[in-house]
């Protein structure tokens, strides 16, 4: 089964794969609006934990905008 899910975060995309590396069973991709696109092979167990982990990461880029 390779599917991928999507999903929509303050604008950014979140793609979800699974993806064994290691300890983890899923990668994620987030893409920016502007197109800018960072890859972590090690999401986490399950789609639900890569999803929230990928919307931790948008949040710390809103995060560093803000403070910078």
């Amino acid at each position: 089964m390779n599917s991928t899910i999507i999903d929509a975060y303050k604008g950014w995309t979140i793609s979800v794969a699974a993806e064994k590396n290691m300890c983890s069973s899923f990668s994620f991709d987030i893409t920016s609006p502007s197109g800018h696109s960072q890859h972590v092979a090690m999401g986490g167990d399950n789609t639900q934990r890569a999803v929230e982990r990928a919307k931790e990461m948008i949040d710390m880029e809103f995060a560093l905008v803000e403070a910078g």
